[in-house]
């Protein structure tokens, strides 16, 4: 179910007003069959490899109870969870990625009798989100920073839980678990600032995201039509557009979350605003960025082995991060790129005399830094491949040179509104970041009444919009 719809419009009230009125155990029994139905919209048949996930993690955090138990190593539960989980995101997400590589490599063409044809599985949404779920949970039991879930049905809500369950935040089972445990009560205070959050959430997706999105989509469709000064401007609305659309999705998520009367962690902390690369992947995707450290780059040997070897370690964990992003040589290439300046700036700031006279360099620039790195690199992110240009990553190479000369071509209109939408954002990030005085002490911002006024007037717009128009689908569900 998209929470850009009419129908997530209508699912959610109902969510929250049966919610609040049972009592904890059919609470409990409420929400999952809410999150299973709220998955299940998507494809029913992908609710099966859900299942999966849950018995299969379940029952291999059982092993791991029992045999510590009875003094024996858990180790070989911790890895049939791990497989398991990985063994489903290799079929239905990497398998034709893996054959059409081996066609590659043997030299096979399509006419050739030793060619292998792609199986041409639809990747089910969220799976990449609910599998790294399920692994840390298994990991984290291992290593004895919780305990075995309850039951299996406990452990299913945690994993199944809707606000969360397609694009993330990917909430760690200390996290989540035990919120279960209690019943919630309506909370006037949870409602106001869920609210606030759902709303900022839609008005990323709804107000920017989406009308950045068709400028963008021309432009990627056939680069060749459009002149560098197009490109430029697609390159830079693109990043804006996947910030707000991944980072809506959060919003949405933390927001329904907190209405329901859960703490879900902070996903995104305003990334544009960082000053250099290795700010903004503490500040992006906070939740993945939080999981590749704790599950990949420490258990690698983090920076606790020798320089080289901790160089590696984080070129390592950022072309898996591509690498989990989709199965297509274009996204290794995005997080190869990202761990190459990750490395330049470990490097470079290990001078003293470089870092503090990069401090010095005004803020604007530093963060304008960070934006045109970001950008530079998500255009490979974002290539597809087309038939007059050729792989996803030709396409990226295609466009990233055009950049830099001064190819002429036609220039598709955009409206002003979305620039002055975004203008609009980035300015309220802004003062979010500085908290002003005068925002502190104004009455009327900080009054319930305006502040569920203004959240119930943009709701309204966006409720009218779902209802004439498609809902567009946001970008980290093919993830």
């Amino acid at each position: 179910m998209l929470f850009n719809s009419v129908h997530y419009f209508l699912f959610a009230p109902l969510v929250f007003l049966v919610y609040f009125w049972l009592p904890l155990r059919w609470q409990r029994i409420w929400l999952f069959l809410a999150s299973i139905y709220f998955y299940a919209v998507f494809k029913v048949p992908f609710v099966a490899l859900l299942l999966f996930s849950i018995f299969w993690t379940y029952l291999c955090m059982v092993g791991i109870d029992r045999s510590r138990r009875a003094g024996r190593s858990a180790r070989l539960y911790l890895v049939l969870a791990i497989l398991g989980n990985l063994s489903l995101l290799f079929v239905f997400k990497y398998l034709d990625f893996f054959i059409r590589a081996l066609n590659v490599f043997a030299g096979h063409e399509v006419c050739d009798p030793d060619y292998m044809s792609p199986v041409g599985f639809i990747v089910p949404m969220g799976i990449s989100f609910f599998t790294l779920q399920a692994i840390s949970a298994a990991w984290d039991q291992y290593r004895q920073t919780i305990e075995k879930p309850k039951s299996a049905y406990r452990f299913g809500l945690y994993l199944s839980f809707f606000p969360q369950l397609v694009a993330g935040p990917i909430i760690r089972a200390q996290d989540l678990i035990d919120q279960f445990e209690s019943r919630h009560t309506f909370n006037l205070e949870d409602f106001r600032l869920g609210m606030q959050r759902l709303t900022m959430g839609v008005f990323k997706k709804t107000f920017i995201a989406d009308q950045l999105g068709p400028y963008v989509d021309s432009v990627y469709a056939d680069p060749g039509q459009y002149s560098s000064g197009s490109m430029w401007i697609a390159v830079f609305f693109h990043a804006v557009q996947i910030y707000c659309d991944f980072a809506g999705y959060s919003d949405i998520a933390i927001g329904t979350a907190r209405v329901l009367g859960f703490r879900v962690p902070e996903n995104f902390d305003r990334p544009f605003f960082s000053t250099t690369m290795t700010e903004f992947w503490r500040r992006w995707h906070i939740s993945f960025s939080s999981w590749l450290r704790d599950y990949i780059y420490i258990p690698l040997g983090g920076s606790r082995v020798g320089i080289s070897r901790a160089y590696l370690n984080v070129f390592m964990v950022m072309a898996i991060s591509g690498l989990w992003h989709g199965a297509d040589w274009n996204f290794i290439f995005w997080g190869a790129l990202h761990g190459a300046f990750l490395l330049l700036e470990k490097y470079l700031f290990s001078f003293p005399a470089i870092k503090s006279r990069y401090d010095k360099i005004p803020l604007g620039i530093r963060n304008f830094y960070t934006f045109f790195v970001f950008a530079i690199a998500i255009l490979f992110f974002r290539a597809k491949p087309l038939p007059d240009y050729g792989s996803s990553i030709s396409v990226g190479f295609y466009i990233f040179n055009n950049l830099f000369t001064l190819k002429e071509g036609i220039a598709p209109a955009f409206p002003a509104t979305i620039v002055a939408l975004s203008v609009v954002l980035f300015v309220i990030e802004g003062i979010q970041v500085n908290r002003p005085k005068w925002i502190e002490e104004n009455a009327l911002f900080n009054h319930p009444v305006f502040q569920i006024a203004l959240c119930g007037g943009l709701l309204g717009i966006a409720f009218i919009i779902y209802s004439v128009t498609v809902s567009q689908q946001f970008i980290y569900f093919q993830f």
